[in-house]
């Protein structure tokens, strides 16, 4: 489980790419971003699935 200033790191370097993605005209860095935006969200879903399911 992440703690609190994890999540925030992860929170704001997905907002940071999410940002830089529609700009980036290399197709592989595009592609790159893409997936380390699609990994964060995975990671931080699963963070709040957890805890969701450890409160209850």
């Amino acid at each position: 489980m992440l703690d609190e200033y994890e999540v925030f790191l992860f929170t704001r370097e997905l907002s940071n790419l999410t940002k830089d993605y529609p700009t980036c005209t290399d197709s592989l860095t595009k592609e790159n971003i893409y997936q380390q935006i699609e990994l964060l969200r995975e990671v931080l879903q699963l963070h709040y699935h957890s805890k969701f399911k450890s409160s209850l």
